[in-house]
């Protein structure tokens, strides 16, 4: 068994998906993307599954560690989420999970593409001030604008 991502739920075939897990929040995401494709997964795609609150914990905690959090929406938190509470290898072609599961020697492998070959950890970082945060647009100390960095 595998986590699917849903560039997998979108691009391979459903013969290819019926083995993986993906998120109860990843059907929403397919219908606004693929009407179509999402009939068809919900007749014969994978198995679909909520992630525990303790999982997405887990899970925000590890991006927050990388940098990684503010780039991931919260879809991308439960699929991250599943396939650290399952074991179960992580299948996506987004480079901000990637990062996070070989952050935390996690298996994963692409969709498509190759995927990451190194760790990187990054930082919200202040303009103004030089701040370090972990979420938001603005610096909450002098107010500036913050910008992605990384470490």
């Amino acid at each position: 068994m595998e986590v699917l991502d849903t560039a997998a739920l979108l691009t391979w075939p459903l013969e290819m998906l019926m083995q993986g897990v993906c998120a109860n929040s990843q059907l929403a995401e397919v219908q606004r993307l693929s009407p179509s494709r999402h009939l068809m997964l919900e007749a014969q795609g994978p198995r679909f599954d909520e992630p525990t609150p303790d999982a997405i914990a887990a899970a925000t905690a590890a991006s927050q560690e990388t940098g990684d959090y503010t780039g991931l929406s919260s879809v991308d938190l439960d699929v991250l989420a599943l396939a650290l509470s399952t074991g179960h290898t992580l299948v996506t072609d987004d480079y901000r999970m990637q990062n996070v599961c070989s952050h935390l020697n996690h298996p994963w492998r692409g969709v498509i593409q190759q995927g990451v070959r190194e760790v990187r950890s990054h930082a919200l970082e202040c303009v103004g001030c030089g701040g370090i945060h972990l979420q938001g647009d603005t610096c909450t100390d002098c107010g500036s604008p913050l910008k992605l960095r990384r470490l």
